[in-house]
């Protein structure tokens, strides 16, 4: 009887250690890309030109290769809130606001959650045959890359 017992809690003693370790990590969904949508690159590119006017705009898609749903904030390069959507794990959204499909430029602001940050739309996405094509893990590595650990050096009033 002793062995028995021995022998379950050695079997608890493993499932309690790996449990906090199974429930931290982040599965990311490796969906094939829709017919349609452009490649992406591993890198996110620079940031837009400053002019406004000749910019490409279009309507915007966004993927959610997320393993939970997640709410999507879109804002004009003014700050002018366009609308909030939900978007869930392996969905494609074009979205609409008042019947009509949104339309962004490269300078309109994105933000995925509450607690993550905003970026441009031309940062993350992909302009490709008159859509802005956008993944969430995009948005994700935009807002919590190395810019965010170098936030140190902004001032406080620019973040």
């Amino acid at each position: 009887m002793p062995f028995k017992r021995i022998g379950w809690y050695s079997v608890l003693a493993v499932v309690l250690l790996c449990t906090p370790l199974l429930t931290s990590a982040q599965i990311q969904i490796q969906l094939p890309l829709p017919p349609g949508w452009p490649q992406f690159p591993e890198q996110l590119p620079p940031a837009p030109a400053e002019r406004y006017a000749d910019e490409p705009r279009g309507v915007l898609e966004v993927i959610n290769d997320w393993e939970e749903p997640v709410s999507v904030t879109v804002w004009t390069n003014q700050r002018e809130r366009i609308g909030e959507w939900v978007v869930d794990p392996g969905q494609i959204n074009t979205f609409e606001e008042g019947g009509w499909r949104v339309k962004v430029r490269p300078h309109y602001k994105i933000k995925v959650g509450e607690n993550w940050g905003w970026v441009d739309v031309g940062q993350v996405g992909q302009f490709h045959n008159g859509a802005w094509y956008v993944r969430v893990r995009d948005i994700w590595r935009a807002t919590h890359g190395a810019r965010q650990r170098d936030r140190a050096e902004v001032p406080d009033w620019r973040r």
